[in-house]
Formats: C-alpha cells, sequence, structure tokens
C-alpha cells in the first residue's frame, strides 16, 4: 500500500542544505500527462471537498471550499491542460502556498517525492515557451518524462491578473542608467515583469536569462574578458526555483567568487517562507523579496547597486542634466 503523501507532506522536514543545488519534486498525474511541482510549494495533499461554484470565474476555476479558517479557490488541471476528468470522488487536491497565498488543484493521482539536482531538470524547449506553455521545465524520473508546471502562471492567468510592471517614478538624474543589473528567472512572465519595471524607473542595463546556469556562465565568461569584475555587473536579481542551476547555487557561486563576492543579490522568489530565507541568508543573499513585491526590487537596486555606482562616479556626474527622452535603452535578454 502507498504511504499517505498527504501525511509525508504535513509531517515533512524538507530541510535542504543551502547552496546544494538539490529540490524535492512531488510527481502527481492529471490524464495522460506525468507532471511535477516543486514541494516547497505545497502544503498538503486532500481528499475531494464539497466545491462551492462561483460566478463568472475562469473556465479552469471550478469553485471554492473552506479549509479550517480559509476559503481556498479550486483550479480543475483537467480543464487547464484539456483532459478527461475522472469523477470527483476519485480525485485529489493539490494545496499550494505561493505568492503569499493558497490555492488547490484537482488532480488524478499523488505518487511520491523525489529528491533530484536542479541539474537534473531542463529548461523547456523554445517551441513549447514561445506559445506561452504553463511548462518551465521537464525531467526524467524512473525512466519516464515530468513535465514541471509554472503554478505562478496557471494561477495568475485563472484569476486574469497577470504579472504587470508597476509605476515607478523614472528618475534620469538620479543615476540609475548607469546600473548594470542582470536577471535570472525561468518564467517568462515573470522576467518580462522585472526588466519592465527596471526599465520603467531608469534602469536600463539589465542582461536576463532564463536559469542561473546561463548567469553564471555568462558572469565567468565577461570576467575571463574584461579580467576584473568592475565593468561587468552592478547587481544580481535572481529567482530561487530554475532548471539547472537554482538560485541558491547562483548566490553561492558568486559569493563565494574571489573577483564577484562583493556583488549585491538579492532573490526574488514564490517561496520566500522562514526555511528558504534561512538558506538564503546562509548562501550570502544581500536580500530576499515575495514575487509581488515588483515595486521593492527597485527600492533594492536603489540601496544595494545605485548609491555604490554613484560613488565611484566623479563630482561631475552628479549633474542634473536631464538626458534626451527619445534615446530608447537597449535590453539584452538571453
Amino acid at each position: 500500500m502507498k504511504p499517505h503523501v498527504g501525511n509525508i507532506l504535513l509531517d515533512k522536514d524538507i530541510l535542504l542544505e543551502s547552496g546544494t543545488n538539490e529540490v524535492e519534486v512531488l510527481v502527481f498525474r492529471v490524464g495522460a500527462y506525468r507532471l511535477g511541482i516543486n514541494v516547497a510549494k505545497v502544503r498538503e495533499i486532500l481528499p475531494s471537498q464539497k466545491i462551492t461554484r462561483l460566478p463568472k470565474a475562469h473556465p479552469s476555476v471550478v469553485g471554492c471550499f473552506q479549509l479550517r479558517n480559509n476559503v481556498v479557490p479550486c483550479v480543475s488541471l483537467h480543464k487547464h491542460l484539456r483532459q478527461d476528468a475522472n469523477a470527483d470522488d476519485n480525485c485529489v487536491l493539490i494545496l499550494t502556498e505561493f505568492n503569499c497565498s493558497q490555492s488547490a488543484f484537482i488532480v488524478d493521482e499523488v505518487e511520491r517525492i523525489h529528491r533530484i539536482s536542479w541539474e537534473e531538470i531542463l529548461p523547456a524547449p523554445p517551441i513549447v515557451t514561445d506559445v506561452a506553455s504553463p511548462i518551465t521545465a521537464v525531467t526524467s524520473l524512473e525512466g519516464h518524462l515530468v513535465i514541471m508546471l509554472d503554478f505562478e502562471t496557471i494561477t495568475a492567468e485563472v484569476s486574469q491578473a497577470n504579472e504587470q510592471s508597476v509605476e515607478i517614478a523614472h528618475l534620469h538624474d538620479a543615476g540609475r542608467e548607469a546600473v548594470r543589473v542582470l536577471v535570472a528567472d525561468d518564467s517568462p512572465t515573470v522576467r518580462l515583469a522585472v526588466i519592465s519595471t527596471l526599465h520603467a524607473a531608469g534602469y536600463t542595463q539589465v542582461t536576463a536569462f532564463e536559469h542561473g546556469e546561463l548567469a553564471w556562465n555568462w558572469l565567468q565568461q565577461r570576467l575571463l574578458e574584461d579580467g576584473d569584475a568592475t565593468p561587468v555587473v552592478d547587481l544580481v536579481v535572481s529567482d530561487v526555483e530554475m532548471p539547472s542551476m537554482d538560485g541558491f547555487r547562483l548566490t553561492r557561486n558568486i559569493k563565494e567568487h574571489p573577483a564577484l563576492g562583493n556583488i549585491p543579490v538579492v532573490l526574488y522568489s514564490s517561496i520566500v517562507t522562514p526555511d528558504n530565507h534561512k538558506k538564503g541568508a546562509q548562501v550570502g543573499a544581500d536580500a530576499q523579496i515575495a514575487k509581488p513585491e515588483l515595486k521593492r526590487v527597485v527600492e533594492l537596486a536603489d540601496e544595494l547597486a545605485l548609491k555604490r555606482v554613484k560613488q565611484k562616479q566623479p563630482v561631475a556626474a552628479e549633474s542634473s542634466t536631464v538626458p534626451d527622452a527619445s534615446n530608447q535603452p537597449e535590453l539584452s535578454v538571453t
């Protein structure tokens, strides 16, 4: 008999060492698909619940139910992925918690938890990501392909509230255009939102990558070409969950490097839990924020990078002359 996965999750003590580039993946099934989710986003596994329908909801939202003191929205992954559903009493619910909110997802069956390296999780091919698919990565477990879903994008879509940039005053005379920012995030939606927000604030030198390994390789290549770390980058803004190399490992690599260790790193994640916050601190992250807080990305860029860059500039750079607003900045997105 299979162990009750819900109890495994409720009693879990998943405290992976910081910077080991490991992840716990919960594997489950929806129709013909074998799917995965980071256990850090899962609160517990529930049996089928009494669902109350909601008017004018997204087609994938079947309603909501009360769990203890919370009202939880319930999303059918069958509807979202266009799969035939079993009878309601044969389904189970994955209760997730990320971006400071809870949601439940109806699935056919929950299998087991696997502990693997992010190196074993590969980015989804462009033919998938280019059509706005809710797939961020794939991996092979026990000889079967497992698809990693982008639950943040699914939640944003069904709530009809896509993540957008926020209004930030563009202070040309603040020197933000001289700051070089590196962004690493595997979600195209989140990556664009961060870039757009930085751009709107005047941070025009932004280089972005789909995961930590690409960002780390670029940093090393730039350091090799330039000979020192000074002209490489002034701030790194990184997601935590990423295929190939996660944000904890990227942060540790940067902070332990003799030439790159002084670069400020901000971890920007949907799962800034107390345990994950502890891990981020252990690898040397300068700040950690939750993904809805786009405005905090700019505030931390000002606090951690802008002041340092302005200190390096000659006094003449303090001029209040406003550059020609018609000049369009270039964004490098890899």
